[in-house]
């Protein structure tokens, strides 16, 4: 199942298409856009991607994306999920894709904070939990 999901804030955005599948999961894109930029680009990504659902995270910024978006695509059921813990997640996704080297490899995990922003991985957080209910 394809996914489209969104990690909102009041600045960017994380947004990931992903392909899920019993097995595990494909990225099919992944970037972090300025606000001002997302209902724009999202065009393009979901006629390129037509993916199945498509979310957005519950946390900050996202009345106004949402409204935004449901008047700018009214033809899709944009879904608000829970995104509890998604930025957790979101660090143990970034490494998992990025394994640290040097001296950080020997950090312990929770001291581990990615060097550049990963609102990209919260999302695929978001769509990882939305979409698989037992591993919250």
């Amino acid at each position: 199942m394809r996914v489209l999901a969104i990690d909102p804030g009041n600045q960017k955005a994380g947004v990931v298409v992903v392909d899920l599948t019993p097995e595990g999961y494909q990225i099919q894109y992944r970037a972090i856009l300025p606000i001002e930029e997302l209902t724009e680009r999202l065009a393009g990504l979901l006629q390129a991607y037509q993916p199945v659902r498509v979310l957005v995270g519950k946390g900050t910024g996202s009345r106004r994306l949402m409204a935004a978006l449901r008047e700018r695509f009214p033809n899709l059921a944009w879904e608000a999920v829970e995104e509890r813990n998604t930025t957790l997640q979101a660090r143990e996704l970034y490494f998992r894709h990025h394994p640290p080297r040097g001296w950080r490899r020997w950090l312990p995990k929770g001291l581990r904070v990615p060097p550049e922003p990963y609102d990209d991985y919260a999302a695929l957080a978001i769509a990882l939990q939305a979409c698989n209910p037992q591993s919250r």
